[in-house]
């Protein structure tokens, strides 16, 4: 668009240099404006003279981002398209793999970007994740009286009867307080009505394990409603989604029950199961806010948006802000200037 802006700039700046007003334009400076028969022409001559000076700014500006580089403004995180993506190593990277861009620059007419791992790949066959914006909540006085929506157009039926004409429909992660904990089975008792309980995610109080002291910090993960509470001892603080593994219990894509503790915390990991075989394979660079309990690890998601669902490959999945507040919550903290930080008796996590 710049190149046809300064083309034709440069057309206007050789027509309007030896400009004669035409007839019709001389006609309308007599008739249509004071000043004199020439004063409104030479107003015409000075639109279009500033007009050509635009295209030739246009034309400027143009070669002046080809020569500095400068990478267009974008988000950080991307996913690779459906065709994938071959690096400048001549390596292979498949539809849907994560990357973080940290750098961009032009390359024979072309944007490449620099993954955080130094691979280059067209940002062509990109295309920008789009992090969830779903974050749970701080938890008052009122305690887990509370659901999420979790399909969209969820409807609320006047009856706990699936077969009556919906009253109201609500959106996905509409947080909704419940009229009543105790309904029939496989219903909700919501302020204008009942919902089934497919469709809503409700955390559930757990009584603190044993070996959390009374004012300690610690999270409980309750795999049926795919909810994360965090506690301080007997107290509940807050509460969110989750996207937990999609396996079995038992199974490699199962988030393993149990008393956990947090072993390694990581501002940024990048995960991958590239070195396995017979697998859907999957890599992400920096996942964010990394937390492992074992094998498995609470972290933040870019790439997916579907949170109070199994999703995941065992891993318990947040939103990015939801697992940056967890983060900061769980112990050993992060010291200052730090990258990672391990510990053998970091904050408890209960799966269950």
């Amino acid at each position: 668009m710049a190149r046809l802006v300064a083309f034709l700039g440069r057309v206007l700046v050789a027509l309007v240099g030896h400009w004669d007003p035409p007839r019709w334009v001389r006609w309308c400076g007599r008739h249509g404006q004071r000043g004199g028969d020439w004063a409104w022409a030479h107003k015409v001559k000075a639109g279009l003279l500033l007009l050509a000076l635009a295209g030739a700014c246009a034309l400027t500006c143009d070669r002046r981002e080809e020569t500095n580089l400068a990478a267009p403004p974008g988000p950080r995180y991307y996913i690779i398209g459906k065709n994938g993506v071959q690096t400048r190593d001549a390596r292979k990277l498949l539809p849907g793999f994560g990357l973080v861009i940290v750098d961009q620059h032009l390359s024979g007419g072309e944007w490449i970007g620099r993954t955080s791992l130094g691979r280059e790949v067209a940002m062509k066959d990109l295309r920008p994740a789009k992090p969830s914006r779903f974050a749970g909540v701080h938890i008052d006085d009122a305690g887990l009286a509370f659901g999420w929506v979790v399909q969209e157009g969820a409807p609320v039926y006047p009856q706990p009867d699936p077969t009556t004409r919906p009253i109201a429909r609500r959106a996905r992660y509409a947080r909704l307080s419940l009229a009543s904990p105790d309904g029939p089975q496989g219903f909700y008792r919501v302020t204008d009505g009942w919902m089934a309980e497919t469709d809503l995610r409700v955390p559930h109080r757990s009584p603190r394990p044993p070996a959390v002291a009374d004012d300690e910090p610690w999270l409980d993960v309750e795999l049926a409603t795919q909810t994360l509470v965090a506690y301080l001892g007997d107290k509940p603080v807050f509460a969110t989604l989750v996207a937990t593994g999609v396996g079995a219990d038992g199974t490699p894509f199962a988030t393993p029950k149990g008393i956990h503790r947090v072993r390694a915390k990581l501002l940024a990991a990048t995960m991958d199961n590239l070195e396995h075989t017979g697998v859907v394979p999957y890599s992400y660079e920096e996942v964010p806010f990394t937390q492992y309990i074992g094998r498995v690890a609470l972290h933040g998601a870019f790439w997916h948006d579907q949170f109070g669902i199994p999703r995941s490959h065992g891993c318990i999945n947040l939103s990015l802000s939801d697992a940056e507040w967890v983060f900061g919550f769980t112990k050993p903290s992060l010291p200052d200037g730090e990258k990672q930080v391990s510990a053998k008796t970091g904050t408890v996590v209960r799966v269950r």
